[in-house]
């Protein structure tokens, strides 16, 4: 920018350079171009006939001869049109001069309005952040960029070798596992804590050694700072470092896998060999060509056919959407396999544990796939990660939460009274609400003799309401669950899989108390807000089939993974804030564009940049997806109204699938039962011995603790006898004190 308003940079652009001749070029344009050229070109000799001040006025309208309603340059037969262009070479030149002015000037004013909101934005964002800050610092809290930032701070130049000095100077062997996750900041810490490894002779004979592990393919944790780009300068530092002390350096590929089998090593090599699918993932000039550690093991691939849309037809009844169809058909087809014990050549039949569903995100096909296993009979660990705050038990503690706050919401009363929690069928509930002439509230109170279960409830909610306003929310719950037998109802409706997000909803209210005043009224603000997520250990599912976002599966593998969501591209632009580099000195500077129209084009790069970067972690991702897999790959989708992009996991995995010279084809009746779709698979025997399958030991599941009960009823066991509190002892106090003696260790 070289001005410093937009009034400013008008009265500099109303008075374009070479004026003269450009009137001159728009004269001859109107009388001998095309209609419409002439049309424009008589439009633009009026401008120009405009005082300097009329000019900066109608800008607007100068600047709309030149650019479309997007903002795009207009065409430029549409300024001189071809003919006239070619009778007439030079004619042009002023009027092109003169767009390109018009683009400038309209870039700076974008660049103007971007500079005035990000100003806005940062003045907002800084009594923010301070805020912020404060808050941290009177909690004693730190957050993760807290730990990183302090310990690089910590390990700056001047401090490192006191840090090391008080470590006693023990460190000897730095080890880096995934390499290609690690953030800049956190190389920083890593290259300081090894910079005095290979800097000369020690104090004390020790050998000392990095070991890192990194894949740059398989980077793909961006949103948590990671920089794949940032693992070759580590690299080469390290390198530079040991072969200038004389030490040894050892560079090891990554090529041979010890995890899948042939073939979908070889699709994972076809699908990356060109095209846009390598980008991100595959140095430029570089083949990707991976090897088997299971050499002679069987394996296969599955491409099936993508699921359409059904055709909207009038005369039939409307058909389930296609991601809905596609969860039935692989719950069915996955049933199938179990129920028929398919046989793994290389290691035994098929069992619910070897199976791994992958999605790109927990959205409501990943419900559907749930809720279709449940409907087979599929054992299912469920999510990786839960919303707590969308699981059936959490949803009935949250309304009686909200019936105690409230009991005159009289929605929230009727739907906690036919939860397990009220006990209530529909029938009941009609009896009791219908034609009262009172809430429902002091409707319960009233006639709660008249029937066992109306007693029931409104003992309950008095018993709790009677506490509400005294006690803490973990405390009101835990009293709600345990000794008014609130747990026992939600197991006996809900079953044992509402045992953990009932505990974790009472975790939830702990933690909530730890660093809030303890009211309820909070809390449940505190719970519907954060949004409470629960994560599941994955290695603690047991033999159920598991569900797993791709970034949640970075690091496991199974014999059979199953690839369904796969026509979904990158999501667009996350924020309009962006962090450029600053040109007039270190660091970065944000940009905020909160409209299109304000972005100049220093922004509409970073943009760009950005996408570029978004497109080359999905391809990884891909990879890792891919990957996955140890024995068979299944590979399905569907697609919406439109066809499915050629820069979608399913397009890349199907041209990846025509390269493989041994692909077959065959009838996919899970999709279609007339025959008519077809997939794609590729697959190799056991030319290896096959391994001896072990004895299979049932592993029962771990017993619930005894406050819970036991089906049908999960009447609560009574609790143990609490234990004599022992005497508390202090052996860190000197002999001799005036406290008392020293007791005994």
């Amino acid at each position: 920018l070289t001005v410093a308003d937009e009034g400013a940079l008008l009265a500099g652009a109303v008075q374009p350079a070479g004026e003269d001749r450009l009137r001159e070029s728009l004269q001859n344009i109107a009388e001998r171009g095309s209609p419409a050229v002439r049309a424009r070109a008589v439009k633009m000799l009026d401008w120009l006939a405009l005082s300097l001040a009329e000019r900066a006025a109608q800008w607007p309208a100068w600047r709309d001869l030149f650019c479309n309603m997007n903002g795009a340059p207009t065409a430029a037969q549409n300024l001189v049109n071809d003919r006239l262009r070619a009778a007439a070479p030079g004619l042009a030149d002023a009027v092109d001069a003169a767009q390109a002015h018009v683009l400038a000037i309209e870039d700076q004013r974008a660049a103007l309005a971007q500079m005035a909101a990000t100003a806005a934005l940062v003045r907002l964002a800084g009594p923010v952040a301070a805020r912020y800050a404060a808050f941290k610092e009177e909690a004693g809290f730190l957050d993760y960029a807290d730990l990183i930032g302090r310990t690089a701070a910590l390990l700056a130049a001047e401090r490192v070798g006191w840090v090391l000095y008080k470590l006693d100077g023990g460190l000897d062997h730095l080890l880096i596992d995934e390499a290609q996750d690690t953030a800049p900041a956190q190389w920083r810490i890593a290259q300081a804590l090894s910079g005095e490894f290979f800097a000369g002779a020690g104090a004390r004979e020790a050998r000392r050694t990095v070991f890192a592990v990194g894949d740059a393919k398989q980077s793909i944790y961006s949103f948590q700072g990671a920089d794949p780009n940032a693992l070759g300068p580590a690299r080469d530092a390290w390198r530079d470092a040991v072969t200038r002390a004389g030490e040894t350096w050892r560079e090891v590929p990554l090529d041979v896998s010890f995890r899948s089998t042939a073939p979908v090593l070889q699709l994972v090599d076809a699908v990356f060999a060109d095209g846009e699918a390598r980008r991100g993932v595959v140095a430029e000039g570089a083949t990707l060509r991976h090897f088997a550690a299971r050499a002679g093991a069987a394996g296969r691939v599955d491409l099936w056919p993508l699921l359409v849309p059904a055709a909207e037809d009038g005369a039939e009844p409307k058909e389930r959407p296609a991601p809905e169809r596609l969860a039935t058909a692989l719950a069915a087809w996955i049933a199938g396999r179990l129920a028929q014990a398919t046989p793994l050549p290389s290691r035994g039949p098929l069992r619910a544990g070897d199976i791994l569903v992958l999605v790109r995100q927990r959205d409501g096909f990943s419900a559907a796939l749930v809720r279709a296993l449940k409907a087979q009979g599929v054992k299912i660990a469920g999510l990786d990660r839960l919303s707590l705050t969308e699981q059936p038990a959490a949803a009935d503690l949250l309304t009686l939460c909200d019936v105690l706050l409230l009991p005159e919401d009289e929605l929230s009363l009727a739907a906690l009274l036919v939860s397990p929690l009220g006990g209530l069928g529909d029938e009941s509930l009609m009896a009791l609400a219908l034609g009262r002439r009172e809430g429902l509230w002091p409707t319960l109170l009233a006639r709660a003799g008249e029937r066992p279960e109306w007693r029931a409830a409104a003992d309950f909610l008095r018993a709790l309401r009677a506490r509400v306003d005294f006690t803490t929310p973990y405390a009101l719950l835990a009293e709600a669950l345990g000794r008014l037998g609130g747990r026992a109802r939600l197991y006996a409706r809900l079953g044992p899989e509402a045992a953990e997000p009932v505990d974790e909803f009472l975790a939830a209210a702990r933690a909530y108390a730890a660093t809030h005043p303890p009211s309820l009224q909070g809390f449940v603000h505190w719970l519907r807000g954060a949004g409470a997520e629960v994560k599941r250990a994955p290695e603690a599912a047991g033999d159920a089939v598991r569900i797993m976002t791709v970034h949640g599966a970075k690091g496991l593998q199974a014999p059979l993974v199953i690839l369904p969501d796969t026509t979904r591209l990158p999501p667009a632009e996350k924020s309009p804030l962006f962090w450029t580099p600053d040109p007039l000195g270190g660091g970065e500077v944000p940009l905020w564009s909160p409209r299109k129209e304000m972005r100049a084009v220093l922004f509409s790069q970073a943009v760009l940049a950005e996408k570029a970067l978004r497109q080359e972690e999905y391809n990884r991702l891909l990879y890792v997806a891919l990957t996955r897999a140890e024995d068979w790959l299944v590979v399905c989708g569907w697609q919406g109204k439109r066809a499915a992009s050629e820069a979608s996991w399913y397009r890349l995995i199907e041209r990846g699938m025509a390269r493989l010279p041994g692909a077959a084809e065959e009838p996919c009746p899970e999709l279609d039962r007339h025959g008519e779709m077809r997939r794609r698979f590729f697959a190799t025997p056991q030319t290896a011995p096959a391994a001896a399958p072990g004895p299979e030991a049932a592993v029962p599941p771990p017993p619930l603790p005894g406050f819970v009960g036991r089906a049908p009823a999960w009447q609560p066991a009574p609790p143990p006898p609490e234990p004599v509190l022992p005497q508390p002892l202090a052996p860190s106090r000197p002999e001799g004190v005036e406290d008392g003696p020293l007791p005994a260790a």
